[in-house]
């Protein structure tokens, strides 16, 4: 009977530790502003659209890097999202002057051990204290957010 219960508990944590390590696919479809290289002005947003594939329900995020490190940004809060479809992430730079090099994308339940990077995306991003450039938002960003404000 001991046998039993302890194989029976390791088939339990098997099956719960391959829904924790869940394959998340993305890759980065668009940004907004575009281009290899982005002058974001005051209070400007930077939008990436990111297409992905998961086996599991998900949480997405993508966050602003600097030569290895973090940058000080405002991001998106996730939604959960299963299958696979379209995310739209999105952060904000605090200081005029910081910089980004690259646009880390996690995936997970939000924890320190159940969100992993599941892609890199290289973009140079330069924080200006300028006002915004206005241009016309791309149809994508304005479906992306329009579906996650029905989703909260």
């Amino acid at each position: 009977m001991l046998r039993t219960s302890a194989f029976a508990l390791f088939v339990m944590a098997s099956a719960l530790a391959a829904v924790a390590h869940a394959d998340t696919e993305v890759r980065v479809l668009a940004t907004y502003p575009a281009g290899p290289s982005v002058t974001l002005g005051r209070n400007q947003t930077f939008y990436v659209r990111i297409g992905y594939t998961t086996d599991a329900a998900v949480k997405i995020w993508a966050r602003p890097f600097f030569q290895g490190r973090e940058v000080n940004a405002g991001s998106n809060p996730s939604r959960t999202y299963s299958g696979n479809g379209e995310a739209l992430g999105w952060f904000f730079l605090m200081e005029p002057g910081a910089m980004v090099d690259e646009v880390r994308i996690t995936a997970g339940d939000g924890s320190r051990d159940g969100t992993h990077l599941v892609a890199t995306y290289p973009v140079r991003i330069s924080a200006s204290d300028r006002p915004a450039e206005s241009t016309n938002e791309p149809a994508w960003l304005t479906t992306l957010k329009q579906e996650d404000e029905r989703a909260h």
